[in-house]
């Protein structure tokens, strides 16, 4: 199938060699209200949020950009205090994971927003949802992240999240992640210096979200202490130097294609830089950012890489490249590289296969 046939919100069916994959996730935001109205209208009888329906709006409607991520971010379809109960938390991040793992998923990182790290037993209501998972699909494994809203807090709020975050992190919070607001237009990155030289000396690892939809940011963000991941940075091609700078970096580059192409970021799968980036040096993960509200899972991410021409050996490596640069446990690492584990013999043989099938 050539990718010219994908539309953005497509189903698309994957070829059993891609759907057999192992799978990593290292960027999903917890979507906590579509989460939520997903469990609580299981529970209810009802039917869920048609987040199908307000994505074709959106691309049909809306201008690409920012416009399209503040309409997006504007929707809630459950309020904030069904959140509050603590079954309910539990709820909506073993659908999260349940969702990912069903995918072939046997890693995930979670990014929590606003407060959520002052929630209590915050990461051990995160673990007992992964445990509940496991259950099921004994290989998933999920790290938690805490995203920073700069630009939303305060200096005394920031702190509180960070004394937070620092004090989660003796209780498995593995990361932070920095997302300015405005998102599009250059930013004073001091404040983020700051938070992440104090996150990484406690051993939190550190990712920021930069150059979706501008070239603004990416280069302050390669300058955060202790950086070793970049969300999307999908417009580093447009400049050879911040590009040059990337693949330099040695960070790698979290890819959301869906998420991208909805969003605006590109006009079209086919348009997306991954490739290039790919071909530039830089190492990719491939990730579903907002897989409910974007209507996107891993395997379809993993999917509409291949149809751009990335091998089954090629998305192994992938995934494996995002295990390990994962904020996870050197045990947990180790876990997971042997389920990713295939010889030459095996890495021909899938693609073979996977030849035979496209053809």
């Amino acid at each position: 199938m050539g990718i010219a046939f994908i539309r953005p919100l497509a189903e698309i069916k994957s070829d059993p060699v891609i759907a057999a994959l192992p799978k990593a996730d290292l960027h999903i935001h917890q979507e906590w209200s579509p989460r939520l109205d997903r469990v609580l209208a299981r529970r209810e009888g009802r039917t869920s949020y048609n987040w199908r329906h307000l994505a074709e709006q959106l691309i049909t409607e809306t201008p690409p950009g920012m416009p399209r991520l503040r309409y997006l971010a504007s929707v809630f379809p459950v309020a904030r205090d069904a959140d509050a109960e603590s079954e309910n938390f539990i709820a909506r991040i073993e659908d999260l994971l349940d969702e990912a793992a069903a995918d072939g998923a046997i890693l995930v990182e979670v990014r929590f927003g606003n407060e959520a790290v002052l929630r209590p037993d915050f990461m051990g209501l995160f673990r007992e949802a992964e445990r509940r998972v496991q259950k099921r699909y004994p290989h998933i494994r999920a790290e938690a992240i805490f995203t920073f809203l700069l630009g939303r807090f305060d200096r005394d709020r920031l702190e509180q999240l960070l004394q937070a975050s620092i004090l989660a992190a003796d209780q498995g919070l593995a990361g932070i992640d920095f997302l300015y607001e405005p998102y599009d237009t250059e930013a004073d990155w001091t404040t983020a210096y700051h938070i992440a030289e104090r996150a990484a000396a406690v051993g939190l690892g550190i990712t920021a979200h930069a150059g979706e939809f501008s070239t603004a940011n990416i280069a302050a963000a390669l300058r955060v202490p202790g950086l070793t991941r970049i969300g999307h940075a999908t417009q580093a091609v447009r400049d050879p130097r911040l590009l040059e700078l990337l693949a330099t970096s040695g960070v790698t580059v979290e890819c959301s294609l869906s998420c991208n192409v909805v969003l605006g970021a590109v006009a079209s799968y086919t348009e997306h830089p991954v490739r290039q980036l790919v071909e530039s040096g830089i190492a990719i993960a491939l990730c579903t950012d907002d897989p409910v509200q974007i209507c996107t899972t891993i395997g379809r991410e993993y999917t509409v890489a291949h149809a751009l021409g990335f091998s089954p050996a090629e998305l192994l490596a992938v995934t494996r490249n995002a295990i390990e640069v994962a904020f996870t446990s050197p045990e947990r690492r180790n876990e997971l590289l042997t389920l990713s584990q295939w010889d030459d013999a095996d890495s021909a043989g899938m693609e073979t296969q996977s030849s035979t099938l496209s053809s």
